[in-house]
């Protein structure tokens, strides 16, 4: 797998209940077109596999604003691939120490895929009946993490 920096977005497969846990697709264009947002595409051969929108909210800290597997490639292990190389790469190439990001309050597979890298879950914070957890990883010497 490898990933590719983007300035651009296109819808992938997704599962309808994914569809509400996620920017739209005019969000996601306009946020990055931000100075302080980045896009990154996966991709396993020529596929596409994933997309991964974060905001840098200061110096050497960002969020994972949006984390997308394409409905084709869950549950075989591509997100985690995923998630390591973006953090590798936020950690080598620009030099990031904190990364924060939410999910929907009972996404088990979301938890367990955000706590296998490190993340800890700070609180728990409710907007429109919606419950979100939110995770934050701390990567201050990337040896730490693995």
């Amino acid at each position: 797998m490898n990933i590719v920096k983007t300035e651009n977005y296109n819808m992938m497969q997704l599962k309808p209940e994914h569809l509400t846990q996620i920017s739209s697709e005019r969000a996601i264009q306009a946020f990055l077109k931000q100075d302080n947002c980045l896009g990154f595409y996966a991709y396993e051969d020529e596929n596409l596999v994933g997309f991964a929108l974060l905001r840098k909210f200061q110096e050497k800290q960002f969020f994972l604003w949006n984390f997308i597997i394409d409905s084709r490639y869950q549950g075989c292990g591509k997100g985690k691939e995923f998630l390591k190389l973006l953090i590798d790469v936020l950690v080598k190439h620009y030099f990031a120490e904190v990364i924060t990001t939410t999910y929907v309050y009972g996404n088990e597979i979301e938890r367990k895929l955000y706590e296998s890298f490190g993340f800890k879950q700070t609180d728990i914070y409710c907007q429109d009946g919606i419950y979100e957890i939110n995770d934050i990883a701390i990567f201050i010497n990337p040896k730490n993490w693995k």
